[in-house]
C-alpha cells in the first residue's frame, strides 16, 4: 500500500494521480485535513483519511497498513515545521511503514549550506536516517511554478525585479515534474537509502528570469539587485518578521525575512547551480523549461499597465 500526505496540496494531489495511472485505486491511501478533498478522493476508489500534521495520533492512524510513504514537506518554516516533521516521521514508524520518500530540498547534504529554509531539510533527513526506514530523499530545486506564476506577476504589477541572488544560478524545475519522479521513486524505481537531486534543464539567473517576465509580457520591468542588509530593511519596512516565530499580522507574506535573504544568499553563492538527468531518468521525457511553463501561464498573468 502507498500512501501519500498532503492530497489537499499540488505536489501530493499530483503524485496521487500519477500512481493512479500504474496501480489500483485500492492500493492508494491520501492524508487531508479537508474532509471534502477526502471525500472526492473516496469517490474515486482511494481510502482517504484525515490526519493533520499537529496531531501524531491522528498520523499514525493514517499511516497504519501502508508499507510506503510519500511525505511533503509542509509550509511553515522554523520550530513549527520541524516538529511537524518529527510528528509524521514518529508516526510512519509506529504505524509500521517500511519506506519513506521525502521532498527535501537541493544541498541540504552539504554542511556548508546554512539557509533557513535548508536547515529543516537537514533536521528532518536527519530523523528519517535515525528512523530505522529505509528512505530516499528527493532534493528538489526551486519550483519553476513559483516563477511562473508569483514572481511573474509581482514583477509585471511592480515593475521591478528585486532580489539578493547576485549572479547565482537556478536549475527551475517544475512541480509536475518533481510529482512524477516521486511516484516512480515511491513505486520502487532507483536505489534504496539515496538522495535523487531533481532540477530542471537550464542555468537561469533571477535577472534572466525578470528580463525572460518582461519579453513574455511586454512590460517594462527594472531588474533591482541588493545587498543582504538591503534586503532586509526592505522587508522591515514592509512589517515582515525576521524569524518564523514573529507577528506576521502586519506582514503582506507568510515567510518571514531571514528565510527569504539565506534563501537568495544561497542562490548567489551557487548551490543551486545544478542540473542533472533525474527527471528524464525516473520520468522518460526532458524536464520542462522555465519558459515552456511561462508560456502556458501568461494568460493569467495580471495586464500590463498601458503608459499614459
Amino acid at each position: 500500500m502507498f500512501i501519500v500526505t498532503g492530497a489537499s496540496g499540488y505536489v501530493g494531489s499530483a503524485v496521487a494521480e500519477r500512481l493512479l495511472e500504474h496501480v489500483p485505486a485500492d492500493q492508494v491511501i491520501v492524508t487531508t485535513r479537508d474532509p471534502e478533498v477526502a471525500e472526492r478522493w473516496r469517490a474515486r476508489g482511494v481510502d482517504a483519511r484525515i490526519a493533520d500534521f499537529e496531531d501524531r495520533a491522528s498520523l499514525e492512524a493514517a499511516f497504519r497498513g501502508g508499507d510506503h510513504l510519500f511525505m511533503v514537506s509542509t509550509m511553515e518554516v522554523g520550530p513549527n515545521r520541524q516538529r511537524q516533521h518529527r510528528n509524521a516521521i514518529e508516526a510512519a514508524t509506529a504505524a509500521g511503514v517500511g519506506h519513506i520518500v521525502y521532498t527535501s530540498f537541493i544541498g541540504t547534504e552539504k554542511p556548508e549550506v546554512d539557509s533557513v529554509e535548508v536547515s529543516d531539510h537537514k533536521f528532518t533527513e536527519r530523523l528519517i536516517l535515525d528512523s530505522g526506514m529505509t528512505w530516499n530523499m528527493l532534493r528538489n530545486n526551486q519550483y519553476a511554478d513559483a516563477m511562473a506564476e508569483n514572481q511573474a506577476a509581482i514583477a509585471i504589477t511592480s515593475g521591478q525585479s528585486i532580489g539578493n541572488t547576485g549572479s547565482g544560478q537556478v536549475a527551475f524545475v517544475s512541480r509536475d515534474d518533481v510529482a512524477e519522479v516521486a511516484a516512480h521513486v515511491l513505486m520502487g524505481e532507483g536505489e534504496e537509502n539515496t538522495g535523487y537531486d531533481v532540477t530542471g534543464p537550464d542555468l537561469l539567473t533571477y535577472r534572466e528570469v525578470g528580463e525572460m517576465i518582461a519579453e513574455l509580457s511586454g512590460a517594462t520591468i527594472t531588474i533591482v539587485d541588493l545587498t543582504d542588509d538591503e534586503m532586509y530593511a526592505m522587508w522591515d519596512s514592509l512589517g515582515v518578521p525576521r524569524d518564523a516565530t514573529g507577528d506576521f499580522s502586519k506582514s503582506p507574506v507568510p515567510w518571514s525575512s531571514d528565510g527569504m535573504v539565506t534563501f537568495g544568499r544561497m542562490i548567489r553563492a551557487g548551490h543551486l547551480a545544478h542540473v542533472t538527468d533525474v527527471v528524464e531518468r525516473f520520468t522518460g521525457h526532458p524536464p520542462r523549461s522555465l519558459r515552456d511553463l511561462m508560456l502556458e501561464r501568461r494568460h493569467e498573468w495580471p495586464p500590463v499597465a498601458q503608459e499614459a
